[in-house]
């Protein structure tokens, strides 16, 4: 958010800028354009008659005196030139004698951008008969104000005008999207209630229309959320009642039954064992997808949760060979300890069922970048390159190069795809690589609890 902010406060002050500096610009060139500068060029008839007057009637004397009277005039200076080139004021200026040396005809010089905005000359003759120069001087309005003064005082207000009045439009304008921010991500941390407040609700531009959408959006997965529970637990009522049933007809059935029929009957509740255990597994998976309460959760020694998966696949497969090894630096993680052990028994069983016979199946954490990374691999057959991401998805089993060796009972093809919805829930990854020795390799890393 700090960067939406951001940009909405740089494009105001990079505006500031830019008007600002075109507003210098017209104003330097204002009376070009307007054709004042050639306006102001009438009145110096006037001065130079009078200067003509008065050299004749009190001559150079008088002239000086009327001379240094320009001095308090805020934009026009005169400076009078004898019939030998030399000034009668002891101070003229480089611009001022440049023009008057020059030898262009009596024709004025407009410079909108120099300190001599105007300059114009005419001679002017004595009673004597000697003829002077007159040069009048019109100052650019901008160097009667003191220029550099005049330019840092105004651009530092303009700024400071700017930035005070850029900061509260960027705020009022990036409030809601940070309020939005909060909203959605206390919805993803499973408060399905909460929702944009009233006073964006009640905006009539695009953020208020944005808040309308994202609380209708809510209420919609609110719901769906509240159906799929509903379902869920639907679902497990209505299965496991019938399977139910079954076992206590299949038992009931053995009483009866003739040893023809026993291998029949041991097939049926293997067939119902295995429907009970997808079911098991499916509604795991939806819990996962639906619960965000981690109110629960509390501080897991993964090292701990290794252990005792190890001794009890050791246990259930006492012809396996598994080695554990933990790196002394292992950090705790937070989460739900039974979800991350059920992970982590389903992809070590996953991998007992696919190593080969008289081979090991490597189990192993340590820290790695930051993060708690465990490691468990097999020394089977492998998966196809292209087989490897769909592995984590539900009902879906690599054919023919992870048959169970050995066995000819396959699972559903769901112990993967809950052990990556474990990890995924708490906040991990999890991928699976071919080792290069041969072998499958499911890389687990978690983020440790600061």
């Amino acid at each position: 958010m700090r960067g939406v902010f951001l940009k909405i406060y740089l494009a105001f002050m990079v505006t500031a800028v830019i008007t600002a500096t075109v507003t210098l610009v017209l104003a330097a060139y204002y009376r070009q354009w307007s054709n004042d500068s050639t306006n102001l060029i009438a009145p110096t008839g006037g001065y130079i008659s009078a200067a003509e007057l008065i050299l004749q009637q009190g001559g150079e004397p008088l002239l000086l005196e009327w001379l240094l009277r320009f001095d308090r005039h805020p934009s026009v200076n005169a400076y009078v030139f004898d019939d030998q080139g030399l000034s009668l004021l002891p101070v003229v200026p480089q611009g001022v004698m440049d023009y008057a040396y020059s030898p262009d005809t009596y024709e004025a010089r407009i410079n909108p951008l120099g300190r001599s905005e105007i300059l114009v000359k005419a001679p002017i003759e004595s009673a004597e008969g000697r003829v002077y120069l007159l040069v009048v001087e019109f100052l650019h309005p901008l160097v009667v104000f003191n220029l550099p003064a005049y330019l840092g005082w105004g651009l530092l207000a303009s700024l400071l005008l700017f930035a005070i009045w850029g900061l509260i439009l960027s705020g009022y304008l990036t409030r809601p999207v940070r309020y939005m921010q909060k909203t959605v991500q206390a919805f993803a941390s499973g408060d399905w209630t909460a929702r944009m407040d009233l006073r964006s609700l009640k905006r009539r531009d695009e953020l208020g229309e944005l808040s309308r959408e994202f609380n209708h959006m809510a209420s919609y997965i609110e719901r769906l959320i509240h159906d799929q529970r509903q379902l869920v637990s639907d679902v497990s009522h209505e299965l496991r009642s019938p399977l139910a049933r079954t076992t206590v007809a299949l038992e009931l059935a053995r009483l009866d039954a003739v040893p023809e029929q026993e291998e029949h009957l041991d097939r049926i509740e293997l067939e119902t064992q295995r429907l009970n255990d997808m079911i098991e597994d499916l509604l795991n998976m939806a819990k996962l997808e639906t619960q965000q309460d981690h109110s629960h959760w509390r501080h897991v020694d993964c090292g701990q949760v290794l252990n005792q998966v190890v001794e009890d696949a050791r246990f259930e497969r006492q012809e396996s060979i598994i080695n554990l090894t933990l790196a002394s630096d292992l950090k705790t993680v937070f989460g739900d300890s039974k979800l991350l052990q059920s992970a982590f028994e389903n992809i070590t069983r996953n991998a007992l069922l696919h190593t080969h016979v008289g081979t090991s199946v490597d189990v192993s954490a340590r820290m790695r970048d930051g993060m708690l990374r465990v490691v468990i691999r097999d020394h089977g057959p492998g998966v196809p390159e292209d087989k490897l991401e769909d592995l984590l998805r539900p009902f879906v089993r690599a054919e023919g190069a992870r048959e169970r060796l050995g066995q000819g009972h396959r699972g559903f093809g769901l112990g993967l795809a809950i052990a990556h919805r474990v990890i995924s829930h708490h906040r991990g990854r999890i991928r699976l690589l071919n080792h290069r020795e041969g072998g499958l390799m499911a890389i687990i890393d978690l983020p440790p609890d600061v």
